[in-house]
């Protein structure tokens, strides 16, 4: 730019003639010039937008970097919201600079300074969440924002050195600060989705790997989606043992069901000539199948090998907990503790009456264990009620009650956690009884009649209101005719008095001074005027007149 300017004030020197026009487009330039570095500013602040991940490490660094062409005031700040809640907008940096010196930090831990305005911290977990850098002097103006997600991937410790026990259960959790609108978080191996051996809930997806195999030796993969996109993938790799001879004892949940199984693997590289599986509850121990005598029920294995004598229990009842044991020859080569779980349903219609959901655990020895009750709300699980089980609580029993069955209560899970890791899950769904669903078509179709025969009535009272309203509107337009404009009488017939008594005294021969008159006529409004009308009247005060009136 002051190239620019000073050709322009080179040309003004030469040119004297031109001096005025030279000077305007200098200073129209200048106002260009600065506009684009406006812009060019507003961009990098854009483009500075960005999302950052990092799985949580001790003793690793992350920094938020920022482009030395944006900072352009004098002074500047990091502000900082957590994703846990416990921190909005806090100011975690305050920066001065000057043309003569380097910025003057001011920190608040765990934040330190990075390289010109960087921002750097540990990669722990509660350090994720969203970062601003704004300049404050002259003018107040966002320059840049990052979303800073962490990630914890936990994996239940059934190793030995690097390696997973053969025939163990592998829990393995992935958890992420915060799950915007629009992203996903799960388990996938080799591509394809484990989604049913998995649950999502409180922004963390679990996956159990049952009785884990050389066949299932391989790489694990949570994946962080945002609208279909994969912005972030953290993996585990799974190694197994060839033997079970030197596992430790190995604990499995299995929930007791029709569809529920178990296999129990017991494998050694040596040849051996006889084995067995044993069971131990309580003080008792029983022989379930052996290489001399194999069984086919629900306790069933295949022919002895020699090497491999696997133990599959289809279905699984409750009271199959214990401790199985497998020997070659008078050898241990493998000891199996099952606990197991299940859910029922008590309660309900008819008369509306609560239904009860209960999860029960066989037995609670060692750790503590976690009960909870899940509900499906979409397309996520929803905690409802959970319950810390250790030896001394008396009860083994986590139990729900619902006032009312409604349509979005039917689908249930009981999830099984020590550690904080998922070990088995047990699914219950309701159903809304045939009475109940007639009860509530009966109540739909009784208010429906209701509503009906209130609009008929409505109805009906407005047609008699205007009804009642015309005929009293008529009758008043009627009483307030003219006289001369009503009706004429209906009739007016009078008899001639005098041809009435000669036809009388003729047939009946009466006195003469007794005279009978009989009229006929009728009765009606004349009309004023008129000039017709009739008047029959007796000039002799004993005459008795008869007469028919038709009104």
């Amino acid at each position: 730019m002051s190239w620019l300017l000073s050709r322009y004030g080179n040309r003004t020197v030469t040119y004297s003639n031109m001096g005025q026009y030279s000077g305007s487009m200098g200073v129209t330039l200048l106002w260009i010039l600065l506009w684009i570095s406006r812009s060019g500013q507003g961009l990098s602040a854009e483009q500075l937008s960005k999302k950052i991940f990092f799985l949580a490490e001790t003793n690793n660094i992350v920094t938020l970097q920022v482009s030395p062409a944006v900072p352009k005031g004098t002074a500047h700040q990091w502000l900082w919201t957590s994703h846990d809640g416990r921190h909005s907008n806090t100011s975690v940096a305050q920066i001065t600079s000057s043309m003569n010196r380097n910025p003057y930090w001011n920190t608040q831990a765990p934040f330190s300074q990075g390289t010109g305005y960087d921002l750097s911290m540990q990669r722990k977990y509660e350090n994720a969440g969203e970062f601003v850098f704004m300049q404050t002097k002259p003018a107040s103006a966002v320059l840049a924002r990052f979303e800073v997600f962490g990630f914890v991937v936990k994996v239940t410790p059934n190793y030995n050195g690097n390696k997973v026990y053969l025939g163990s259960d592998v829990s393995e959790r992935c958890e992420v600060s915060s799950l915007p609108d629009g992203a996903t978080l799960q388990w996938e191996r080799d591509g394809d989705s484990t989604s049913n051996t998995t649950l999502f809930y409180n922004n963390t997806v679990h996956m159990i790997i049952h009785t884990v195999d050389q066949n299932l030796q391989g790489r694990s993969n949570c994946n962080f989606r945002l609208n279909g996109e994969l912005l972030y993938t953290v993996y585990t790799t799974l190694y197994v043992q060839t033997d079970t001879f030197t596992n430790p004892l190995i604990h499995l949940f299995r929930e007791s069901s029709n569809s529920s199984e178990v296999k129990l693997i017991c494998r050694y590289s040596s040849s051996y000539r006889r084995a067995k599986w044993t069971v131990s509850r309580s003080t008792t121990s029983v022989t379930l199948t052996s290489s001399d005598k194999v069984r086919s029920d629900r306790f069933s294995s295949p022919s002895f090998n020699g090497y491999d004598f696997p133990l599959h229990v289809s279905p699984v009842t409750f009271e199959d907990s214990g401790v199985f044991t497998c020997f070659f020859e008078q050898y241990r080569f493998s000891s199996v503790k099952i606990t197991t779980i299940r859910v029922s349903e008590s309660g309900g219609p008819p008369g509306g009456q609560p239904v009860v959901v209960r999860c029960e655990v066989s037995e609670v020895s060692g750790d503590p264990v976690t009960l909870a009750w899940m509900r499906m709300e979409g397309s996520r699980w929803l905690l409802v009620k959970q319950d810390v089980l250790t030896e001394s609580h008396p009860n083994r029993t986590l139990s729900v009650t619902l006032p009312s069955l409604r349509s979005d209560q039917l689908h249930w899970q009981c999830a099984v956690f020590t550690d904080g890791m998922l070990r088995a899950t047990a699914s219950l769904t309701l159903t809304l009884p045939i009475q109940t669903t007639m009860s509530s078509m009966t109540d739909d179709c009784l208010r429906t009649v209701v509503i009906v025969g209130c609009i008929a009535m409505v109805v009906a009272g407005v047609l008699v209101g205007a009804l009642v309203f015309y005929l009293k509107r008529k009758k008043t337009a009627v009483a307030n005719l003219p006289l001369t404009q009503k009706n004429d009488p209906v009739y007016d017939n009078a008899t001639d008095p005098l041809r009435d008594q000669e036809s009388q005294k003729g047939q009946t021969g009466e006195d003469e001074n007794e005279e009978v008159h009989y009229s006929e006529f009728a009765l009606g409004e004349p009309r004023l005027g008129d000039t017709n009308r009739v008047t029959a009247r007796s000039n002799q005060e004993s005459a008795v007149i008869y007469s028919t009136l038709n009104i």
